[in-house]
């Protein structure tokens, strides 16, 4: 390989990497199950209340930590069932399970986050394909 013409003070560093588990995120589940992961557990503190506001499209989320609350997590596993929410979702087209993707907005002292469609599971036939059978076995079945 010839690097002659590579410009090596022009390269930039990718950006760090961040673990799933380090990212703050609140997932909701078809059964209405909202919960917060570790992350934003920790990025909250001891906090569990908030006023949860939606976009109108419902793609964007946000957790007000100074607002009366409208929704309130356990305090040890960071979860709350939460049909009317499930439902509200739902009707403006979210697929469920819906993940948002958090992030701390100081100047509206909120948590914000953006809905992160999830892929749709393979279909079972996908999964189920036939097994190659092995000529040993074939054989042996004759």
């Amino acid at each position: 390989m010839n690097f002659s013409e590579l410009d090596f003070e022009a390269l930039e560093d990718i950006p760090p990497l961040r673990r799933h588990y380090d990212v703050p995120r609140i997932s909701i589940t078809e059964k209405g199950m909202v919960s917060m992961n570790g992350a934003l557990k920790r990025g909250v503190g001891a906090q569990r209340e908030f006023r949860a506001k939606t976009s109108p499209d419902g793609r964007y989320l946000l957790l007000c930590s100074e607002e009366t609350p409208n929704i309130c997590f356990s305090a040890k596993g960071g979860n709350v069932l939460h049909l009317d929410f499930k439902q509200y979702l739902e009707a403006k087209g979210i697929s469920l399970p819906a993940l948002y993707t958090m992030e701390w907005c100081q100047e509206r002292r909120a948590w914000i986050g953006c809905c992160q469609d999830l892929p749709a599971p393979p279909a079972l036939s996908a999964l189920d394909q036939p097994k190659k059978v092995r000529r040993s076995a074939a054989r042996r079945s004759r």
